[in-house]
């Protein structure tokens, strides 16, 4: 069964981290432009590349050529974690500030009550994926390298 990819990138292998991971470091390519964090992940050669964790189940050697890729499962699984999951908490915790706010006494205005919720819940829902991505399996969200280059690309 052939991998559904959904962004596929050129790279080198530039270092192994134990017999099934390796790190690519890729240049950008134009579908970094349209990403919302294009600017996080750049390094090296003025923002030009950058480093990209993968599966490496082929058995790529440092200083490969490699095809990575990810599928679209994954891709909308990491985005969810990372983007709606803490806006999610962000107004579930403006609600519960709101109601806290209005029914008991506390000195506080309700809206000013709702943000301190809001902003306490996203912070930690972040420490919560922090400390829950350790449960996840790390190949689930990872690219993988889908081909070892036989020439320079």
């Amino acid at each position: 069964m052939r991998l559904r990819r959904m962004i596929e990138e050129f790279g080198t292998v530039i270092e192994l981290k134990g017999k099934h991971t390796a790190v690519v470091l890729c240049k950008k390519s134009s579908l970094c432009e349209h990403c919302a964090t294009s600017g996080s992940c750049t390094i090296g050669e003025g923002g030009h590349v950058r480093m990209v964790e993968v599966q490496n189940t082929l058995g790529a050697a440092v200083g490969d050529q490699v095809l990575i890729a990810t599928t679209t499962k994954s891709f909308l699984q990491s985005s969810f974690l990372l983007y709606i999951a803490p806006l999610i908490a962000l107004v579930i915790g403006a609600g519960a500030g709101k109601l806290v706010g209005e029914r008991i006494d506390t000195g506080l205005d309700p809206n000013l009550l709702s943000a301190i919720f809001g902003v306490f819940f996203m912070i930690g829902s972040f420490v919560l994926l922090r400390v829950g991505s350790s449960v996840l399996e790390k190949e689930n969200y990872m690219p993988k390298i889908v081909e070892i280059m036989k020439e320079d690309v």
